[in-house]
């Protein structure tokens, strides 16, 4: 016992003073705010899309409903040798849109950073913006606040936030809830200065930067990562400027998946993305998450079946119970997802099992691809 306790000290420490950290990062990180300015600058849209006849319309519909000229708005839909009505889909919301568009179909299924290229490559902007076909937004200035932020930093590469769509459930709360930790940590480690996460569902950046990283030719070879690797490149770059859009008006709103098996499934694809990362930052703070709930598991444990030495680990309990609630209710404000918080106890008596469960998955399953 006197070895448990001990680890159990040494993480509390570590685990509060890491999340502590970046914490302090996500509160000092100035918001932005577009007051719908007339600035318009020309910005062309990317959206992979393969097999999305049922998500592609919410998204396009947002589009055609930004308060931005419609001159100086793009749109190139890339289909990746979709099996369904995606193109159909496409072409009847677009085509009395009064925007300028364009729909790119792989003969074949070429993957997304093929794609992603082939586009950036044909564009005529500066400026770019990723979003997947399964995201919507619900700002009309979405847009113009892109417009806004980059002329006024003069970002190079710009990571702006991702909500999931109001629901209910178990699982609609465990992913919203990782959501909101992992945009805890987006926001305070842009305010360091050092990002290391982002998400190409809501991303922009100049096409001179992505013809500097030679696109995504480090990494051509592994599947995912055309958003946190490409950023480790950007981030090698001179005189790169790589900023945080922290505004509630830039929200794009994802939704979530409706199965644990796709969820699983999901979680072990962008494992095998993140085994791939030159950056220990993500290597040293999966390790000490799945440590901590290991130790967490240890705990619960002893409070049931050696009571006689619970003292310490009925604390470690109830501290990391207490503490990740308060970080959930600390990031739901930005978000905008309170409505979450009525799972954050149940959810934090699950998620121990549900980090087990993921790691021993990420070891004996293979990630599968769309």
């Amino acid at each position: 016992m006197l070895v448990l306790d001990f680890i159990i000290i040494v993480v509390t420490i570590l685990y509060a003073t890491l999340f502590l950290y970046y914490l302090v990062g996500f509160y000092k990180h100035p918001y932005f705010y577009s007051f719908a300015s007339s600035n318009s600058i020309p910005i062309t849209i990317i959206i992979c899309a393969r097999n999305e006849e049922k998500n592609l319309p919410a998204c396009l519909i947002s589009l055609i409903e930004q308060d931005y000229k419609k001159e100086n708005i793009s749109i190139i839909i890339v289909n990746d040798a979709s099996s369904d009505g995606t193109v159909n889909v496409a072409e009847r919301i677009l085509k009395n849109s009064n925007l300028n568009y364009r729909i790119i179909t792989n003969t074949k299924q070429i993957g997304k950073k093929h794609s992603i290229t082939s586009a950036v490559n044909s564009c005529n902007t500066d400026l770019i913006v990723l979003r997947d076909a399964d995201t919507f937004t619900s700002s009309k200035i979405w847009l113009q606040t892109i417009c806004d932020f980059y002329l006024e930093t003069k970002s190079n590469f710009i990571i702006a936030p991702i909500a999931f769509k109001q629901n209910s459930g178990l699982l609609w709360a465990l992913q919203v809830i990782e959501n909101n930790i992992l945009a805890l940590l987006t926001i305070g480690s842009a305010y360091y200065k050092k990002p290391f996460l982002c998400s190409a569902a809501n991303l922009a950046f100049t096409k001179n930067i992505f013809q500097q990283t030679n696109g995504f030719q480090s990494h051509a070879n592994i599947a995912s990562g055309d958003d946190v690797l490409f950023l480790e490149d950007v981030k090698k770059l001179k005189d790169v400027t790589i900023s945080y859009l922290k505004s509630q008006s830039a929200l794009v709103y994802t939704y979530a998946l409706p199965s644990f098996k796709s969820l699983l499934l999901q979680k072990i694809r962008w494992a095998n993305k993140h085994s791939k990362n030159p950056n220990k930052t993500n290597t040293l703070l999966s390790v000490l998450v799945f440590v901590t709930n290991i130790v967490w598991l240890l705990s619960f444990c002893v409070c049931f079946f050696v009571p006689q030495n619970q003292s310490l680990s009925l604390f470690f309990v109830l501290f990391k119970l207490i503490f990740d609630s308060l970080l959930l209710f600390l990031t739901s404000g930005f978000i905008k997802n309170s409505s979450v918080l009525a799972y954050a106890f149940t959810i934090g008596l699950i998620y121990p099992f549900y980090v087990l469960v993921l790691a021993i998955s990420t070891l004996f399953l293979k990630p599968k691809w769309k």
